[in-house]
């Protein structure tokens, strides 16, 4: 099975938003305003961090590829480097995705899949593969 991510525009989207209404509610917050700054500075980190890893193709925290290959997931990152890993777990639902892997350096990482992150296909077949085989 092979699965080749793209940017989703939904979670961008909804991760943007989610951080706006956060940093709206630390700015209304009764709190002392070198807390506010923290809390801010905190979620602008956050959101650059969603966006290096599901925002930019070619950097290197986005899943370019996911191959089930020998009994072992290869991860492929947009930057071209290729790691090997297990699936430690996994959550299907028609409208969302979330694969959790460790790879053989120690280091986890963690995929949403939405349905404007891949083929249609392709996020089927990884939802019936969850539901079959990672049981």
């Amino acid at each position: 099975m092979v699965l080749e991510p793209r940017p989703s525009r939904l979670l961008l989207l909804g991760g943007g938003v989610g951080h706006l209404l956060a940093s709206v509610a630390v700015v209304v917050a009764n709190v002392p305003e070198w807390i506010k700054t923290g809390l801010i500075a905190g979620i602008a980190i956050s959101l650059i961090g969603l966006v290096c890893c599901y925002g930019r193709p070619r950097g290197r925290w986005f899943i370019a590829r996911l191959e089930w290959l020998d009994a072992r997931w290869q991860l492929a990152t947009g930057d071209g480097r290729r790691y090997s890993g297990q699936l430690i777990s996994g959550y299907a639902h028609p409208h969302v995705i979330i694969v959790n892997f460790r790879l053989e350096n120690g280091q986890r990482r963690s995929l949403t899949l939405l349905p404007d992150s891949a083929d249609a296909d392709q996020l089927r077949r990884m939802r019936v593969w969850l539901r079959t085989c990672a049981g």
